[in-house]
């Protein structure tokens, strides 16, 4: 009977090293690759004003507390990034014509022509990143990760 009772605890033991052996991988992986990126775009433009810039390009015209939450930074960070790209000519922002208290920020020509000569470039670099797994297995770590993405969104909503 006492055997029964610990294979239980070995099991939920097991569990709980396996999902922390997860964790680990899965930041170890992020840091990886993120350096890797970093270091392939370090001559053309930094990791945080390309993140900007590829928002921005996918969705032009945000709010900065959109930007802030879509580019996982507090909105401090953010606003210095986006002094900085102001700064340099690759992002403008501009009152919201419904809510003059709201600014939006957006792309100039400039901003846009740098995010779209770094994108392919920041495309393959990723695919090369990702070749040891096959497409198959990028697929299928694709769904499950989405899957991971779409349950923790799931908890923190009311």
């Amino acid at each position: 009977m006492r055997a029964t009772a610990r294979a239980p605890a070995r099991d939920v033991e097991s569990v709980a090293s396996v999902g922390v052996s997860l964790w680990v991988r899965l930041l170890e992986s992020h840091n990886l690759m993120l350096a890797d990126l970093r270091r392939r775009l370090a001559g053309d433009c930094t990791m945080p004003r390309f993140d900007l810039l590829a928002n921005l390009e996918r969705e032009d015209g945000q709010t900065l507390a959109a930007l802030s939450r879509r580019m996982l930074v507090t909105a401090g960070n953010l606003t210095g990034l986006v002094d900085r790209g102001e700064r340099d000519g690759v992002v403008e922002r501009r009152a919201d014509p419904a809510d003059r208290r709201l600014s939006r920020v957006w792309l100039t020509p400039r901003g846009r022509e740098l995010v779209q000569s770094l994108l392919p470039a920041h495309a393959a670099h990723v695919s090369e990143l990702l070749g040891p797994l096959d497409p198959g297995e990028r697929r299928d770590l694709r769904r499950l990760l989405g899957k991971l993405r779409d349950s923790l969104v799931a908890r923190k909503e009311p």
